[in-house]
């Protein structure tokens, strides 16, 4: 991760209130700034500051102050929108599965999740429901246009509505766990970043490593490696392959309105083309006895 060093654009309040002494830049995005810091203790930390369209990670940050440091980073202070953030290194999980591979990658992605689900005193308030969380899907599906989508997103949604009916062993989720999510260099190993702070039936919590990581088409739509990714998280979920499948399927139509949002058309979303592909590839596959 590339940075550069940069000590006027975060304001003086901050620095005094969280003693830093410089900071590098990571990040500007359309939800926050993001900046490595070096406290006056020479501590490492991660400075996020959320913007308007930032406000749906307020979660995520409950989600870490519940989790308190276990498979995730710990939220080290918060003020309104701003966030000190434990420094859990820059070396990804898609970094890590391209020099190790996809199995080595995948016992990271159970070990992390195990600690994420592993219990932790009362649940944390103020998270979001997955009802809420799929509400995109639940508006697009009504009003599509595009042909392409219409009938695909009425099937996510269908499956999603028959889902949150059944949910089992409710709990706090992550809510966003993919390869560029997970992360190490630190002395606390492999560890959760950017949460979404949801609650709700655990089987969601792996449901958007089926469309990850970036730049991997072959992979995400590859049958064998979808049914492999059904067996590995079944277990250690403790439910059916099934589930697991439907609740990745539900995700994609759901990232596929996420993404519309953005980019407006389908033709101009690299990612709601990759998630409309596989929602092609999966609902053959979860009629398959086979799976």
């Amino acid at each position: 991760m590339s940075e550069s060093v940069v000590t006027s654009d975060i304001p003086d309040e901050i620095k005094r209130r969280w003693s830093i002494s410089s900071a590098f830049f990571l990040a500007d995005t359309a939800s926050s700034v993001v900046h490595r810091v070096t406290l006056t203790d020479g501590s490492s930390a991660i400075l996020k500051r959320l913007k308007p369209r930032g406000m749906g990670e307020l979660p995520g940050m409950t989600f870490l102050e519940w989790r308190q440091g276990q498979g995730a980073v710990r939220l080290l202070q918060k003020e309104g929108t701003e966030c000190l953030l434990e420094d859990a290194g820059d070396l990804t999980l898609r970094a890590h599965r391209l020099q190790h591979g996809e199995d080595a990658s995948n016992a990271i992605i159970c070990r992390v999740l195990q600690r994420l689900h592993a219990p932790g005193g009362a649940p944390a308030g103020g998270l979001t429901t997955l009802d809420q969380h799929f509400r995109s899907l639940f508006a697009r599906a009504e009003t599509e246009s595009d042909e392409r989508l219409r009938e695909p997103l009425q099937y996510s949604a269908e499956i999603i509505r028959e889902l949150l009916a059944h949910q089992q062993m409710v709990k706090p989720l992550h809510g966003d766990l993919h390869h560029d999510n997970i992360i190490t260099g630190g002395p606390r190993g492999w560890l959760a970043i950017d949460p979404q702070g949801l609650v709700g039936d655990p089987a969601y919590d792996v449901a958007n490593i089926f469309g990850n990581p970036l730049n991997a088409l072959p992979d995400i739509v590859d049958p064998q490696r979808i049914r492999r990714l059904c067996d590995i998280f079944s277990e250690t979920l403790d439910c059916s392959r099934e589930k697991i499948l439907r609740y990745a399927i539900a995700h994609a139509g759901a990232s596929i309105c996420w993404s519309l949002e953005d980019d407006g058309r389908l033709d101009e979303s690299e990612n709601a083309l990759e998630r409309l592909a596989f929602l092609t590839v999966t609902r053959g596959l979860l009629n398959d006895l086979s799976l």
